[in-house]
């Protein structure tokens, strides 16, 4: 499997996550669906949350549908925070994890007066993380890896 996510969405989304801090970020990936197990994320959307702890979000689902469907895109998996945790899979989101969708985890740490970030993208069954590239909006090239 490969990814390719639009880079100011991903930077959108980690500044939205630093700025959320402690709580945990949600959004959803939308984009196209390649040759080959490929995927193209173009778009990182935050859909409104039905429910917020310290732990975990719950968004709200029906809307998640919505925003899919007049998005003339695929919907390719989910994305949000660990504050104060690595960028693992945990019990809840290996519960909840949509089958055949990709997650990916952007862990936010706070050291001192800065936030640290890694990110990670894995598939359902996998022991390993997906690799990722980043690519500019109007860009035909692929550029960063992660």
């Amino acid at each position: 499997m490969r990814l390719f996510i639009n880079e100011s969405d991903l930077n959108r989304f980690k500044r939205r996550a630093a700025r959320g801090y402690p709580r945990e970020v949600y959004g959803i990936m939308l984009g196209k669906r390649l040759a080959n197990r490929t995927f193209k994320i173009m778009q990182i959307v935050i859909p409104p949350i039905v429910e917020a702890t310290y732990d975990y979000v719950i968004p709200d689902y029906g809307k998640i549908e919505e925003i899919v469907s007049t998005s003339d895109l695929d919907y390719i998996g989910s994305i949000h925070s660990h504050p104060q945790a690595p960028p693992t899979i945990s019990t809840h989101d290996y519960q909840y994890w949509d089958k055949d969708r990709v997650v990916g985890i952007l862990s936010v740490r706070k050291r001192n007066i800065y936030k640290v970030t890694e990110l990670k993208f894995w598939r359902k069954n996998a022991a390993l993380p997906v690799k990722f590239k980043t690519f500019k909006p109007g860009e035909n090239g692929r550029n960063k890896s992660g």
